[in-house]
C-alpha cells in the first residue's frame, strides 16, 4: 500500500507541473520525472550519510538521539500504564483527532495542495514548498516502513512485553518501531518550520507534531521510545531535504536593460 500511496503522490506532482508547462513547452514529463528521481536519489544517500558526519559533530547527536530512545525505552512499561489510567470521553477525542492529523496519507495529499496552489498563484515560493514537503514525507515514509519490518517490535495494543521483537516476519501489528505517524508529522513540521519565518508558527508545528506522537501512545498504538524515534527520524528527513533545496538554489548576476542605460540583476531561484 505504502507503494502505492508513493507512486500516486509522485505521479501527480509530474503530471501537475508538466500540465503547467504545456504551453510554454519548457518541461515535459521525462524531464519532470528524471529530476524528480535525481532529487529522491541525492537526498536518500544524505538521509544514510547525515548521521554518521564526524566534521560536523552529527555523530554526537545521533549519539544523543540513541541515548534519548534507549533512555525512553527503559520507561516505555512505565509511560503506557500511565497514559492508559488516564483514560477518558474527552482525552479519547483528542486522541483521535491527534492520529488523524498524523496520517501520512493526509500528509501527502497536503503535499500536492500546496504544489498546486503553488502553480495556480504562480509561486515559485510555494511551487518548491511542496516539492519539498513531498520529497520530506517520502524519505520519512520510506525509512520509518523499512526499519518497521526490520525490527517488527510487538504494539503495546498486541503484547504487554516492550523487547517483543520479530524481525523480519511481517507480522501484522509487529511493525510498531517507529511510529510512522510521528515520522510523517515531524518531517512535514520542520519544513514548515523552516519555511516561515515567524516563531509562534514554528512553535505550532512542531506542537502539533509532539501532540501526534502522544496521541499514538495514548491510543495504545506505539511505545513511548517508538514516538521518540520517530520524531528524530522526521526532523532529519525534513532537515536533509532543506539543506539541498538550500544547496542547489541557482544565484546569478545577469545584464538588465534601464530606463537611463544598462545594468546588472542578482537573479535567483528560492
Amino acid at each position: 500500500m505504502k507503494r502505492a500511496l508513493f507512486s500516486i503522490y509522485f505521479l501527480v506532482l509530474i503530471f501537475t507541473k508538466s500540465a503547467h508547462a504545456a504551453d510554454s513547452g519548457t518541461i515535459s514529463l521525462g524531464s519532470e520525472l528524471n529530476d524528480g528521481i535525481h532529487r529522491l536519489g541525492v537526498e536518500t544517500v544524505a538521509l544514510i550519510k547525515t548521521p554518521v558526519q564526524i566534521k560536523n559533530n552529527n555523530i554526537l547527536i545521533t549519539l544523543g538521539v540513541a541515548g534519548a530512545v534507549g533512555l525512553t525505552y527503559v520507561f516505555d512499561r512505565d509511560i503506557q500504564a500511565k497514559l492508559q489510567n488516564s483514560k477518558g470521553n474527552t482525552l479519547n477525542k483528542a486522541a483521535d483527532v491527534g492520529s488523524l492529523a498524523g496520517d501520512p496519507f493526509i500528509h501527502l495529499g497536503l503535499a500536492a495542495l500546496v504544489y498546486g496552489g503553488g502553480i495556480a498563484a504562480n509561486s515559485q515560493k510555494w511551487k518548491e514548498t511542496g516539492e519539498m514537503i513531498g520529497e520530506a514525507l517520502i524519505l520519512a515514509d520510506a525509512s520509518s516502513l523499512l526499519i518497521k519490518e526490520t525490527s517488527g517490535r510487538g504494539r503495546p495494543i498486541v503484547t504487554t512485553d516492550k523487547g517483543d521483537f520479530k524481525p523480519f516476519n511481517f507480522k501484522n501489528d509487529y511493525d510498531s518501531f517507529p511510529s510512522m505517524h510521528t515520522t510523517s508529522s515531524f518531517a512535514l513540521a520542520s519544513i514548515l518550520a523552516a519555511t516561515s519565518e515567524n516563531l509562534p508558527m514554528k512553535m505550532l508545528y512542531y506542537s502539533a507534531a509532539t501532540f501526534v506522537g502522544v496521541s499514538r501512545i495514548y491510543q495504545n498504538k506505539h511505545w513511548a521510545s517508538d514516538v521518540v524515534l520517530g520524531a528524530a527520524l522526521g526532523e532529519l528527513c525534513g532537515r536533509v531535504v532543506i539543506n539541498y533545496h538550500a544547496s542547489s538554489s541557482k544565484i546569478g548576476i545577469v545584464p538588465k536593460a534601464l530606463d537611463d542605460g544598462v545594468g546588472l540583476a542578482l537573479v535567483g531561484k528560492w
